[in-house]
């Protein structure tokens, strides 16, 4: 049956809010506090990597937190070997250097570099790849967490701690303010679709200010509301990106 782009994006979130509970729960943790979604278009396919690098690569990032996690169906690994497998099921000869480089990738130890040399390795057989009626079959999630407030420099912890008391409760605003506050606060994943890279059935839904075909990067938040305004707006100082609400929550 074929699936239209508003069903296909109800699927994918889905697919996520499944995936996220079930994490949540292996963890013992509780609910997040929001679920925001936000996206901004990109120049074309290769600054896909370059704004994940930059993003992941902000001082406020625990490296530590950064996760692969790849879902195939009804199957989900912390790694790229789903994916690996699905395409080797397409028995095509012409992805056989595809698949060569991701069996490299994954063997990468550094979590955010894997994700960035993942993303490289896609681009040139996105074309060949493409199914964007399957779009949420394959997803690669890029899971993120700041640091806790303790470990930040002074300047972003008082900057954070401003948002977060303009933007959050006082409750919450106090637990940050403590220096150690719940994981669930600090964490997000950015959603990489192998099945459809440009991510553009989100042109058919949102307004964007760039042309309708433009790639979108998609970044997603569920923690506090002060946290990903934060984020947004350094990266929005750093790259002049425009932000745009995707679904969940808008800020």
């Amino acid at each position: 049956m074929k699936i239209t782009p508003l069903v296909g994006i109800g699927v994918s979130l889905a697919v996520l809010l499944l995936v996220f509970l079930f994490r949540l729960w292996s963890k013992g943790g509780i609910l997040p506090p929001h679920e925001f979604a936000y996206g901004t278009t990109l120049r074309n396919c290769d600054a896909i990597s370059e704004r994940m690098d930059q993003f992941l690569s902000l001082d406020e990032m625990d490296p530590d937190e950064i996760q692969i996690e790849t879902f195939v169906g009804n199957s989900r690994e912390k790694s790229l070997k789903p994916l690996i497998a699905y395409i080797s099921t397409q028995k095509r000869t012409d992805l056989g250097t595809l698949l060569a480089a991701l069996k490299e990738a994954d063997e990468l130890p550094n979590q955010k570099q894997k994700a960035i040399q993942f993303v490289k390795v896609l681009v040139p057989y996105k074309d060949a790849l493409r199914d964007e009626s399957r779009q949420d079959y394959i997803i690669v999630f890029v899971y993120y967490g700041l640091k806790q407030p303790s470990k930040l420099s002074p300047a972003a912890r008082a900057r954070l701690g401003s948002l977060v008391k303009q933007f959050d409760t006082t409750d919450q605003a106090a637990k940050f303010d403590s220096g150690e506050c719940p994981t669930n606060y600090l964490v997000g994943n950015i959603n990489i679709y192998p099945l459809a890279l440009e991510n553009a059935s989100w042109h058919r839904m949102v307004e964007f200010p760039s042309a309708k075909d433009a790639p979108i990067l998609e970044i997603r938040f569920m923690g506090l509301r002060g946290v990903f305004k934060y984020l947004l707006d350094e990266m929005t100082a750093r790259t002049g990106d425009t932000f745009v609400h995707l679904d969940g929550e808008s800020m």
